[in-house]
């Protein structure tokens, strides 16, 4: 059974079609079970969406494309 943490953990994957059919089904049963996890992929879900569009609508300058990678790269956990 999956936890609500390697449910994080596979769920780009799963969005994105690429994980094993199997996990995948062992993360579906887990959403079906786990409400924060599925409030989780809703919210997730909406602002990726939100992203894509804002992102090719928008010409971000330079210096915000700069600072956000720099944030992001200093804040995102890279796997132990």
């Amino acid at each position: 059974m999956i936890c609500c943490k390697e449910c994080l953990d596979l769920l780009c994957d799963y969005l994105e079609g690429t994980l094993d059919p199997e996990i995948a089904a062992q993360l579906e049963e887990h959403f079906e079970d786990c409400p924060p996890c599925i409030s989780f992929l809703k919210t997730y879900k909406s602002t990726s969406k939100l992203c894509r569009q804002t992102m090719s609508q928008e010409e971000i300058p330079d210096f915000v494309k700069s600072r956000l990678k720099d944030f992001l790269n200093k804040n995102i956990r890279k796997p132990s």
